[in-house]
C-alpha cells in the first residue's frame, strides 16, 4: 500500500524566494529528513527536507525557479519497501535531440534571450533534460541541428567550440548574492527613495563606551558603537511610529514590536539578522544578540526565526570608511539607517574650535509614506540620542 506525500515550501513567510539548488531527481529513493532542495530568500537559506522515506514521483521546480510559501515542490510515493531501502542514485539522464519542446524555467528563458542563445540546441543536464543555468555557460555542450525532428544526430569527433566567448573575469554569483540582487532591485524600482544626511556628535558616547569596556570583565561581550545605534534607533521608532511599519497596497501597517535588523557581510553576500524587541533590551543584551546573530550569519547558520519581523535596518560601514552613502530600504520596511566612519572635526563651542568626534548618518526612507520634514525630524532626534544617551531614558 502506497501513500502520497507532498513537500511544500516553508520557512520564509512572505519573502521573495527562489530555488538555489536541487539535490534529487524523479525516481530517486530518499530517506526521512533528507534535504531535497534549498530555497534562497532575501535573508536566509532554507533547506526543504522530506518527512518520511519514499520514492520521488514528481519534481515540480528547478534551479532559479521563483517560489512562495506553501508552493508544492516535490511529490513522493511512500511504501514499506521504501523504508527498507537506502537512497538510490538518480536515474541516468535521457538522450537528447534537437527539438523546440525543451524544458526551461522563465528565468532560464530570459537569460537565454539576453545571451542570444537557442535553447533548442542546448543539452539540459537537469532532471528529465531540464535546462539549468549552468547549461548556458560558454563551455556547455550543445546539440547539433538534425535534418529530421527528433532524429538522433551522430556526434562529431571534433571538439565543440564555445557558444559565446566569456571574458576571463566573468563569474557566477552565489545564491546569497542572487537573492540580494533580486531584493534590492525590487525595492529600488518599486519604492521612491529619499535620503537625508546628518551627523551626530558622539564624543561623550565614545568615551562612555570605552569606559564600559574597561570596567567589564574579560569574559563580557565587548560593546561596539553598533549596540548604541540599535538602541537609539529603537527609541526613535517609538517616538516616530510611522517609521515602524510596512506599506502594503495603499495601507500603512504599523508594527507592534520594535525589531532592528543589521546588515552582516558574510563574504558571500549580505545577511540581515534581526534583534527582536530592541527597545526592551539593555545595551549588554543588544551587544550579545548582535554578536550571536552575526556569528550565525557568517557561519551560514541563520534560522528563519533569526531574520523575521524586522521593522528597521541599520547598515554600519563605520569600520570600513566613507563619509555618506544611500542605503536601499530592506524588504517591506519604511526606512534604513546608513552609518559611516566617525571622524574628528573642529567644532565651534562659542569661544574656540574644539575637536569633536562626528558620526555621519544617512537615512533612506519611503517617500510614499514619509515626507521630508518627518525624515529630517527623525534623523535629528536620532542624532540627539546618540549625542546624549540619557535622552533614551525619557
Amino acid at each position: 500500500m502506497t501513500e502520497r506525500i507532498e513537500v511544500r515550501a516553508k520557512g520564509f513567510q512572505k519573502a521573495e524566494a527562489f530555488v538555489s539548488e536541487v539535490l534529487v531527481a524523479v525516481g530517486q529513493v530518499v530517506d526521512r529528513d533528507e534535504v531535497l532542495l534549498r530555497i534562497e530568500a532575501e535573508k536566509v537559506s532554507v533547506d526543504q527536507s522530506v518527512p518520511t522515506a519514499g520514492r520521488i514521483t514528481e519534481l515540480l521546480v528547478a534551479t532559479n525557479d521563483d517560489v512562495h510559501e506553501g508552493d508544492l515542490l516535490v511529490v513522493l510515493e511512500h511504501s514499506p519497501v521504501d523504508l527498507a531501502r537506502s537512497a538510490e542514485s538518480a536515474p541516468a539522464a535521457p538522450s537528447f535531440t534537437v527539438t523546440s519542446d525543451y524544458h526551461a524555467s522563465p528565468w532560464i528563458r530570459s537569460l537565454a534571450r539576453e545571451r542570444d542563445l537557442d535553447l533548442g540546441r542546448i543539452r539540459g543536464t537537469g532532471p528529465h533534460g531540464r535546462i539549468l543555468e549552468v547549461d548556458l555557460s560558454p563551455v556547455a555542450p550543445s546539440v547539433p541541428e538534425s535534418p529530421l525532428h527528433g532524429a538522433p544526430v551522430p556526434q562529431s569527433a571534433e571538439p565543440m567550440l564555445p557558444l559565446v566567448p566569456a571574458p576571463p573575469e566573468s563569474r557566477q554569483l552565489s545564491a546569497v548574492q542572487r537573492a540580494v540582487a533580486r531584493a534590492v532591485t525590487r525595492t529600488w524600482t518599486e519604492v521612491p527613495h529619499v535620503t537625508q544626511f546628518d551627523e551626530s556628535d558622539v564624543t561623550e558616547l565614545e568615551a562612555f563606551r570605552l569606559a564600559l569596556n574597561r570596567e567589564s570583565g574579560k569574559e563580557a561581550t565587548r560593546i561596539s558603537l553598533l549596540p548604541f545605534i540599535v538602541k537609539a534607533s529603537a527609541c526613535a521608532l517609538r517616538k516616530f511610529p510611522d517609521f515602524n511599519g510596512s506599506f502594503v497596497g495603499e495601507q500603512l501597517l504599523p508594527n507592534r514590536d520594535v525589531n532592528i535588523g543589521f546588515a552582516v557581510d558574510t563574504g558571500d553576500g549580505l545577511r540581515v539578522p534581526v534583534v527582536q524587541h530592541a527597545d526592551r533590551l539593555t545595551l549588554p543584551q543588544i551587544a550579545s544578540e548582535i554578536t550571536r546573530l552575526g556569528d550565525r550569519a557568517r557561519a551560514a547558520k541563520l534560522a528563519p526565526a533569526d531574520v523575521r519581523g524586522g521593522s528597521f535596518t541599520v547598515s554600519n560601514l563605520g569600520g570600513v570608511g566613507g563619509t555618506a552613502f544611500t542605503p536601499i530600504i530592506n524588504g517591506h520596511e519604511l526606512a534604513i539607517l546608513g552609518v559611516s566612519k566617525a571622524e574628528l572635526k573642529p567644532k565651534w563651542d562659542g569661544r574656540a574650535f574644539v575637536p569633536r568626534l562626528m558620526l555621519p548618518l544617512s537615512l533612506s526612507y519611503d517617500h510614499r509614506v514619509i515626507n521630508g520634514v518627518a525624515g529630517a525630524r527623525f534623523i535629528a532626534h536620532l542624532g540627539a540620542l546618540l549625542a546624549d544617551m540619557r535622552r533614551a531614558l525619557l
